[in-house]
């Protein structure tokens, strides 16, 4: 592919030992040229190793074999960059600066205009990049980067806490990585909407036990896997799921096969009603037609006259 290089001075000498095989993604929050300029401006004290334009064109500004200055982790527990605040477990398990073992590219965009979303020129460029990126990494250091979600990540995944919306929610990763994956340039329906095709607002899922973090980068605790919840909005690669009101990635769900309507039977399997008030052992016991429903509540009423709203994450489809 065609590569303009222009070195910035901003940079490590060497890797300090490691070896790269996580790619990050980034958005520059200004334009190509500005990007470019300011990332080789010693009074920056940053830089990436690409910056991919909206166009598809490429500039590389530090060479491989060096460390860029772009995904930089402390290892301060009080900074706000500490490694052990990344929800990537490389990350936290490699306990340095995450710049060493990294390669960045930056993405021309304005987070607010696209929330992270490229243009097909520039996921053109970035799907051959990667590609080159990998072919380069294996031929300097002997590593074969794996083409994942584990290993091709944004900065809001290394740095939740100071760059959370970096490279944005919209940034095309499964597109990227799945034609990556099949050595092609060709831009496939996204992986995510294939799934999604499987799930409808009102379905009922479960999180996968498998499942490690939000798409927001966030740990997913323990409690909420393998637990119940209805979908209320589909965007993508995301759901947002009802009761824990979290987007959850479509990849860390399964499906019940169910969807929650007016007429429904149900089972409550929760312990309190959104008042708060304790559910009797004869309510849970009883099965109840859903009269009503509200965002990520629905009303119980009909057969058992209990007249009450449940989360729907605390009900059990029976038919």
């Amino acid at each position: 592919m065609n590569i303009t290089k222009k070195n910035s001075p901003n940079k490590y000498n060497g890797r300090n030992g490691w070896k790269p095989d996580i790619i990050v993604c980034h958005i520059t929050e200004g334009s190509y040229n500005g990007a470019v300029s300011w990332l080789c401006n010693p009074k920056s004290q940053a830089s990436a190793h690409f910056v991919v334009a909206k166009d598809g064109r490429v500039t590389q500004l530090v060479d491989l074999k060096d460390g860029s200055w772009c995904n930089g982790t402390s290892t301060n527990p009080t900074s706000k960059v500490y490694y052990g605040k990344s929800s990537l477990k490389a990350v936290k398990d490699r306990k340095t600066n995450a710049n060493y073992y990294t390669v960045s590219i930056e993405h021309e965009g304005i987070w607010a205009e696209g929330k992270g979303k490229l243009t097909e020129a520039q996921k053109a460029a970035t799907i051959e990049l990667i590609k080159h990126i990998r072919s380069e990494v294996k031929s300097i250091f002997g590593v074969e980067i794996p083409v994942d979600r584990e290993h091709i990540v944004g900065h809001f995944e290394v740095s939740p806490i100071t760059k959370p919306n970096c490279p944005g929610q919209n940034y095309q990763f499964s597109e990227i990585i799945a034609a990556v994956s099949s050595g092609t340039q060709e831009t496939k329906a996204p992986e995510t909407k294939q799934e999604s095709g499987s799930f409808k607002v009102g379905d009922i899922a479960t999180v996968k036990k498998t499942a490690t973090k939000y798409a927001t980068g966030q740990n997913i605790a323990e409690f909420v896997k393998g637990s119940k919840y209805a979908i209320k909005t589909l965007k993508e690669d995301r759901a947002l799921l009802s009761g824990i009101n979290s987007w959850v990635y479509l990849k860390d769900l399964e499906g019940v096969a169910q969807t929650l309507k007016e007429g429904s039977k149900v089972k409550i399997t929760g312990s309190k009603y959104t008042t708060g008030q304790t559910v009797s052992k004869w309510a849970k016991s009883g099965t109840h037609i859903v009269s009503e429903i509200s965002g990520e509540k629905a009303l119980l009423g009909a057969n058992g006259g209990i007249n009450s709203w449940v989360l729907i994450k605390d009900l059990e489809i029976i038919e």
